[in-house]
């Protein structure tokens, strides 16, 4: 067997457990796999299909640094994904870096318009700014996209956060972070729970 073959089926092997420990959300488990399948592929397509897990597993676990410089690194192989822009400015917003978050979040709604977690992404980092007519104006919209084109998990999350924050709009009550961080990990499982693009 030449090396690139054992390198293939090693390769295989291993990215195959990292993916079953990540259907078992056993992220920390799947990180040291696929960072060694980051070891052993060479082509750039390869390499961003296990940055795309691996920025993910990272986004799951909180390391939300880590997760910025893995998807600023698949965007140099893919720069015109949508999905990994969007785990970009998910991993941004989390950090509390806004401004990335929002030029990655306008970036994805140049190209697609109609995108409702990307709607939903910069009415949540609106309301963080303090611009509370821009968020509630940005969440209709994405509310209206949702309608149009979300899924039923996109739908309820629009309509959720819609909810909270014309409560908290009407309340005057501006200290809902855990509820923001809780809605962006629910926009990232709806997310991800789309089927995988190829690559």
């Amino acid at each position: 067997m030449d090396k690139s073959d054992k390198t293939y089926r090693i390769l295989s092997a291993v990215m195959k457990e990292a993916r079953h420990s990540m259907d078992h959300e056993d992220f920390e488990e799947a990180v040291p796999k696929l960072q060694r399948c980051l070891q052993l592929e060479d082509e750039p397509e390869g390499r961003a299909a296990i940055l795309d897990d691996l920025g993910y597993c990272s986004l799951r676990l909180g390391w939300f640094e880590e997760a910025v410089k893995i998807y600023s690194e698949y965007l140099t192989i893919l720069p015109s994904n949508n999905d990994g822009r969007f785990y970009l400015a998910s991993a941004c917003a989390s950090l509390g870096w806004k401004n990335d978050a929002i030029r990655e979040l306008k970036a994805i709604l140049t190209s697609d318009p109609d995108d409702v977690l990307a709607r939903h992404g910069l009415a949540l980092c609106y309301r963080n700014m303090g611009w509370m007519k821009e968020s509630l104006e940005e969440m209709r919209k994405a509310d209206a996209c949702a309608a149009k084109y979300g899924s039923p998990d996109e739908k309820e999350i629009v309509e959720s956060s819609l909810a909270h924050l014309e409560e908290e709009i009407d309340s005057g009550d501006d200290d809902s972070t855990k509820i923001i961080s809780f809605l962006i990990l629910l926009a990232l499982a709806a997310k991800r729970s789309r089927p995988r693009k190829k690559m």
